[in-house]
């Protein structure tokens, strides 16, 4: 009851929003955005941000670009502390700050649709490109092992191969898209985010406590935390927005290619997730890949990660299919490797570079969990487990 009353406040709170930016005009498309490169470099966000000048593609820093370092390295230090809080108050071993327990990882292909839409085609999504190999890794969302009926997000992370380009990170030829259950993260920005995963990371209650505190920002995303019956028949979201190339703001999107054909769970507990995906993997299965255009800086944001582009405001545009072709994953070497992999949205090339305050901290603190854990295998192939051809 407490839970429904509390969706219905933030629905109607959102209804309100939306009619109070009724009279916005949706900013018009760049000019000569026929001419950018598909792989040419985002400008940097403003500094020092310009009050009430929201544009198109627009990012702000939150005081400077030197403060938010600060803040950042702050952050960097704080999820080492979580990391070894949540694992070892539970006897576990320090594992990844978010995410930690896998289902499993897949191998399969990235194929692009060849009808695909003009503006979809810069970065891995340029014409010429593909298809692409990946790795694919189905997790629950916090940062410790627990049972798949817990409340939890869930996670797909999808790793592509081969990737050459002007680089962001690390990692030196593959482009990650991380994508959870929910359209929305937790917090309209890092520093909310930060204090949503200290209080995660004690008690449940403490966790309900924060998302009281903060419904509008936290509320639809922690509400959306039950539990799933199959990771391959769940819709996700990546939640922040990107670059799809110099000139745009996206957000993308994985559905399953048939809803109809929803997996039924096999019994309940611990793994009862990774005993579904092993049978999906065995007969194969497919997402559709989609991204939504920024179209309007009010209903569409880019700093307020906690506000959905709903589809109505930004349509869902279909770029691709990831196809996963009947494959034996219960395996330990393959296990190993999933555990080894390490993923951040700053894997890849800067045509898609991340934007907004909140995935501008995800480069430190995914870099800072990745280190403490001591992970981070670059896969170059498909390391012994490769799919059939597309």
């Amino acid at each position: 009851m407490v839970a429904r009353d509390l969706l219905a406040w933030i629905v109607v709170g959102t209804a309100a929003v939306t009619a109070a930016c009724a009279d916005r005009t949706p900013v018009a498309e760049p000019t000569q955005a026929s001419s950018i490169a598909p792989n040419a470099r985002p400008l940097p966000p403003f500094d020092p941000p310009t009050p009430h000048a929201e544009a198109m593609n627009t990012e702000f820093y939150r005081g400077s670009k030197a403060e938010e370092a600060a803040e950042f390295a702050s952050f960097a230090k704080q999820i080492n502390e979580i990391q070894l809080d949540q694992t070892s108050s539970r006897g576990q071993q320090v594992q990844r700050g978010f995410h930690a327990k896998a289902h499993g990882c897949v191998t399969g292909w990235f194929q692009l649709f060849p009808d695909r839409d003009p503006r979809t085609r810069f970065g891995v999504f340029a014409d010429g490109a593909g298809p692409w190999p990946v790795w694919i890794r189905f997790s629950n969302g916090v940062g410790w092992r627990t049972d798949d009926d817990s409340l939890d997000a869930r996670g797909m992370a999808v790793k592509l191969m081969g990737v050459s380009g002007a680089r962001l990170d690390e990692e030196q030829q593959t482009q990650d898209f991380l994508m959870t259950n929910a359209p929305t993260p937790v917090g309209r920005d890092a520093v909310e985010f930060m204090k949503f995963a200290h209080a995660n990371s004690t008690s449940q209650l403490r966790s309900m406590l924060f998302m009281s505190a903060h419904l509008h920002t936290a509320g639809p995303a922690l509400l959306g935390t039950n539990p799933i019956e199959s990771t391959v028949a769940t819709q996700y979201w990546s939640g922040g927005a990107f670059h799809l190339g110099a000139h745009q703001a996206i957000k993308f999107t994985a559905k399953p290619c048939s809803f109809d054909h929803a997996r039924a769970p096999l019994g309940s507990g611990d793994d009862r997730l990774r005993a579904d995906l092993i049978a999906a993997a065995n007969d194969g299965f497919c997402f559709n890949f989609y991204v939504q255009f920024q179209s309007d800086p009010y209903r569409t944001p880019i700093e307020d990660a906690s506000h959905e582009w709903s589809e109505a405001d930004a349509p869902l545009v279909p770029v691709g299919k990831i196809v996963v072709p009947p494959q034996h994953i219960d395996d330990p070497r393959r296990d190993e490797l999933c555990t080894s992999f390490s993923f951040s949205p700053w894997h890849g090339i800067v045509a898609h570079q991340p934007m907004g305050h909140i995935n501008r901290a995800r480069r430190f603190v995914y870099a800072s969990s990745r280190a403490y854990r001591k992970g981070g295998h670059e896969p170059h192939d498909f390391e012994g487990f490769a799919p059939q051809s597309p």
